[in-house]
Parts: structure tokens; C-alpha cells; sequence
């Protein structure tokens, strides 16, 4: 995995965990909910294409 990888998958994850505070102070909001779901969906896309 090339260190550019590294580093956004870093910050995909810290936007993961700013998505799932906010998803949780807003009770699980439909908005807040799509966002969490989608910062996972790019996540695990490039997770996946990088191995």
C-alpha cells in the first residue's frame, strides 16, 4: 500500500469517527445517517482497491 493510501485511509477514518459523533448527538438523523454511511462506503472502497 503506497503511503498516499495510507494517509487518506487515515483521514477517511477519522471522518468516519467525526460522522458517528455527529450521528449520535443528532438521533441518527437521516442526513447524519446517509453521511456515516457513505464516509464507510468510501472507506472500504479504497481499502479494498489498494490491497
Amino acid at each position: 500500500m503506497h503511503c498516499d493510501d495510507k494517509r487518506t485511509l487515515f483521514i477517511l477514518k477519522e471522518n468516519i469517527e467525526r460522522s458517528w459523533e455527529e450521528l449520535k448527538t443528532s438521533e441518527f438523523d437521516e442526513i447524519k445517517l446517509k453521511e456515516f454511511s457513505d464516509a464507510l462506503v468510501e472507506y472500504f472502497d479504497l481499502k479494498k482497491s489498494s490491497n
